[in-house]
């Protein structure tokens, strides 16, 4: 009988699922934010292109040159983890950026070789601060279509990159005049960060252990499992096809977030074009179609928006600073040792069988999933604030949010101006001043002064007396 009821449970979520869409538009994307928009989406170019640039660095040892620096980059980002907080990360977003900047400086001066390797390593570590760093303000900072476009930047970026790569020969100046551009953009991205937009964003509330949480991680861990053991597949690198077949490789991407943006299709269906995608890639690698292996197995680095948007969403939501840096400690740890291993087994097992077996074992794992993506991700009950410009604290009591539906009516009688009982209900709801004036369309110091009106009329001064009054809790 259970088995029956799962397989009519699977049905269901695959048949409802592709309509879970969400509405994005460039409205959304506040101007007194770009810093923290872009600081991001830079680091994370840089880090899924480096091979691009430093691969001339190799080293005569078992391990690539790649392998290094991300150990190197994954060091510094463990570093942040280790003594950073919300109350210091400004000044760690600089500290950071300062060392990547001095690395940078090193990997272009000192001679060709081991001095400009180290140079490149110690460029690495402080980018894996920065991103740490970073991260933090792309998860508790940003609304939603503010992530949905900085991880769609960061896929556009990286495709065009390996397109240039691959149809031309990139003279090593210009590369490093390029990694220049990039980073010099962090490090400004990253000194710009300001002590007070931190302020009220780590609420204290305790992780919600909620599956949504892990499904998000499944498909994160999934996408970099899969990139690693493609980059031992001879035919996903740039094989030699002609200029229309490299530049059309590019083009499904493009549809891909074409039809997110305006057909408001689910970012369910973006997990499920990664990894069918990346199953294809090697079935088309097998017959013989070299150009439709390449073309599949650019698709599937659809994969990192996916990850980077539901991470991100979902984070927010559900996770505290704390817990925030617990899961990037997971993740780097986990992926760094996805790293060695896959190397090491590549030199002691070369071929591509790892790489296929790999590839359908987590894309069967994520249709047998389904059931759960379905019922903890994309219809739970929290779900339609991925269709809404930002997310909110989960409560910590279930009756919670059936408390502020209540308040309604009792607003009414407040005296409160339309706008304010919306501010009212909203900061009842546990959003902090900057996530209420994104939710309203409003700047952070219009809602503010409403928050001011709010407890002028009210009689009381601060928030706490506010869900006293109402019967809320303090999240």
């Amino acid at each position: 009988m259970k088995r029956a009821q799962y397989f009519s449970a699977l049905l269901t979520s695959m048949r409802e699922l592709p309509g879970a869409g969400e509405v994005m538009s460039f409205s959304g994307i506040r101007r007194e934010y770009r810093k923290y928009f872009f600081a991001f989406p830079l680091a994370m170019i840089f880090v899924n292109v480096q091979n691009l640039f430093l691969s001339p660095l190799a080293v005569t040892t078992k391990l690539s040159a790649t392998t290094y620096t991300f150990l190197a980059f994954a060091a510094g980002a463990v570093l942040f983890l280790a003594c950073g907080s919300d109350r210091n990360l400004a000044a760690a977003s600089k500290i950071t950026a300062s060392i990547m900047a001095a690395g940078l400086a090193g990997w272009i001066i000192l001679p060709a070789g081991t001095p400009s390797f180290c140079g490149a390593l110690v460029m690495m570590s402080g980018l894996g601060g920065c991103i740490s760093c970073s991260s933090f303000s792309f998860v508790f900072l940003l609304n939603n279509t503010e992530r949905f476009f900085g991880s769609a930047m960061i896929l556009l970026s990286i495709s065009l990159l390996k397109l240039c790569f691959g149809l031309w020969h990139i003279p090593a100046a210009a590369g490093k005049i390029f990694t220049a551009s990039i980073l010099l953009s962090l490090f400004l991205c990253m000194i710009s960060c300001e002590k007070k937009d931190y302020a009220d964003r780590n609420e204290n509330r305790p992780f919600a252990s909620d599956p949504g949480v892990w499904l998000a991680v499944y498909v994160l861990l999934s996408y970099f499992t899969i990139r690693i053991t493609g980059f031992y597949v001879p035919a996903f690198g740039h094989p030699s096809v002609s200029l229309v077949w490299s530049a059309v490789a590019v083009v499904p991407v493009l549809l891909c977030i074409a039809v997110q943006i305006l057909f408001k299709r689910s970012i369910w269906t973006l997990c499920n074009v990664f990894f069918l995608s990346a199953v294809l890639s090697y079935v088309m690698w097998y017959s013989g179609e070299a150009e439709a292996a390449h073309i599949f197995s650019e698709l599937k680095e659809t994969g990192l928006l996916v990850t980077i948007y539901l991470i991100g969403c979902v984070t927010n939501k559900f996770c505290s600073f704390r817990m925030h840096k617990r899961l990037i400690l997971i993740c780097m740890t986990v992926v760094g040792l996805l790293y060695l291993g896959i190397d090491l087994l590549e030199a002691a097992m070369p071929g591509s069988s790892v790489s296929v077996v790999t590839a359908s074992v987590l894309f069967a794992g994520f249709l047998l999933l389904s059931p759960a993506f379905s019922q903890y991700l994309f219809f739970a009950d929290w779900s339609k604030e991925l269709r809404n410009v930002c997310m909110t604290a989960v409560s910590q009591n279930p009756s919670e949010a059936d408390e502020v539906e209540r308040q309604v009516v009792t607003l009414d009688g407040t005296g409160l101006s339309p706008r304010e009982k919306q501010t009212a209900l909203l900061l009842l709801r546990g959003m902090t001043v900057r996530q209420a004036a994104a939710e309203l369309g409003l700047t952070p110091s219009t809602v503010a002064t409403y928050s001011k009106a709010i407890y002028k009329k009210l009689g009381i001064n601060s928030r706490a007396e506010l869900f006293i009054m109402f019967g809320g809790r303090r999240q």
